[in-house]
């Protein structure tokens, strides 16, 4: 699991408020974008992340149904966050921590 230095938990999302990691970084994405196509660069971009670690990221969360492929788009393949699961009320949950924490 990679660990990103990051600012307190209101310079940052929900997820990455909690736990701090690649993952978190990109499921914060999933706040922003909805079910929006994303690619692994945009997702490096967006996240600050190295490709090889978003590539690695989003092949877990697609075997785990967080996200899901669609088409490609020039090279690359699209994906979007499978925001009608359970990954929808965890992001809402995390949401509803970071804004009432006091820390």
């Amino acid at each position: 699991m990679t660990t990103i230095k990051i600012g307190t938990h209101k310079e940052v999302g929900p997820m990455s408020s909690i736990f701090g990691n690649a993952e978190a970084r990109v499921l914060d994405q999933s706040l922003l974008v909805g079910n929006m196509e994303q690619t692994i660069s945009m997702l490096k971009q967006s996240t600050g992340l190295s490709f090889s670690t978003v590539q690695r990221v989003v092949e877990k969360f697609v075997d785990r149904g967080f996200m899901k492929p669609t088409r490609k788009i020039a090279n690359a393949q699209a994906y979007v966050f499978n925001v009608d699961n359970d990954l929808h009320e965890m992001i809402e949950w995390a949401t509803k921590y970071q804004l009432t924490r006091t820390d």
